[in-house]
């Protein structure tokens, strides 16, 4: 099966030219170091007898027109006319999937919100379902299905790392809005169509969104119960059932790599009377040697007190108190 190749290919990640991807189904970014998995345009045969020869014409016309736009990066174009193309023969599985390839580069920036996280990646789904009902044999669409989805999971969990940051504060402490957590949702559920959509299935998202619901990144998506069982954290106005959802992908993860082990799942814990005590005169003391070293006469000599042994302990705790004590649980 021959290949159409590109005639310029941009990194996913970070968007810096790409060389040395010819001929090659992925390709390493020499700018940041992303594996990317390149999506070429499909080679489109007419394998339809009943069409007249000028329906035959302008198919092949409307292709020629669709496959050199694709391969020089101009997906509207491309776009407009593997439309044009469908409407003469919707039966070739190699149109949608191009149709697809085309819309996911349409909706698709590096870092401002766009289409494909606003509207779920329906128009992508539903061109790479059109191409199975309509031509199940299809030769191209483990390849088309397999770079989307690839590509879709690494932007996704790019914009995630980008834009998912602490937005509000609860006293002096950073935390995240509802806005911010639903954010969040949205790209781990795009990151699960992600793998959804490929064929030939690549955990490394479904994975990443597991972590991240361990609590193993900033969010705190789950807590203990007045049990200490691990239970919802995040506000039920999210929608989002996280420890279910954890529980699932971790199944899912596991039918396509055996030998996958999850992550411990991470929860900030207060410390106890008895901590707090060893942690206040901790401080003291610390704190006394601090405030000798800041309190020093003029001749020379430290001048210590219980007032250097306060202002020495303020400072020690303002450098602590951020600090967390963590549990781990399966």
């Amino acid at each position: 099966m021959s290949k159409l190749e590109l005639t310029a290919l941009n990194c996913t990640n970070c968007g810096a030219s790409v060389t040395g991807y010819e001929g090659k189904n992925e390709v390493t970014c020499d700018y940041c170091g992303t594996l990317i998995k390149i999506i070429r345009p499909k080679e489109v045969k007419i394998r339809n007898q009943n069409l007249s020869q000028e329906n035959q014409d302008k198919l092949n016309n409307h292709i020629e027109i669709l496959q050199k736009a694709m391969r020089a990066g101009n997906y509207k174009e491309g776009y407009d006319y593997c439309n044009k193309a469908l409407e003469v023969d919707p039966s070739i599985g190699a149109l949608w999937e191009n149709k697809a390839i085309c819309s996911f580069w349409k909706q698709i920036s590096l870092f401002d919100d766009d289409k494909i996280s606003l509207t779920d990646a329906k128009e992508i789904t539903t061109y790479l379902n059109a191409s199975k009902e309509n031509d199940p044999d299809s030769e191209t669409y483990a390849d088309a299905a397999d770079s989307i989805g690839y590509n879709l999971g690494l932007i996704t969990k790019l914009k995630f790392d980008v834009n998912i940051k602490p937005d509000k504060k609860e006293g002096e402490v950073p935390t995240y809005s509802e806005g911010m957590l639903k954010r969040a949702r949205k790209y781990h559920e795009l990151m699960e169509l992600s793998f959804h959509i490929m064929k030939n299935k690549d955990t490394q998202f479904l994975e990443f969104v597991v972590l991240d619901l361990s609590n193993q990144n900033d969010i705190q998506w789950l807590n203990l119960d007045k049990n200490n069982a691990v239970a919802q954290e995040v506000p039920d106005a999210i929608g989002y059932d996280a420890k279910k959802k954890r529980e699932i992908l971790i199944n899912v993860i596991k039918k396509h790599n055996a030998e996958y082990v999850p992550p411990k799942i991470k929860i900030a814990k207060q410390k106890g009377v008895a901590e707090m005590f060893k942690w206040i005169l901790g401080s003291f003391a610390v704190g006394s040697i601090i405030g000798v070293a800041i309190f020093q006469g003029s001749d020379g000599v430290f001048i210590v007190g219980p007032g250097s042994a306060i202002i020495g302990f303020l400072i020690f705790q303002n450098v602590v108190k951020n600090q967390k004590h963590y549990v781990y649980f399966e």
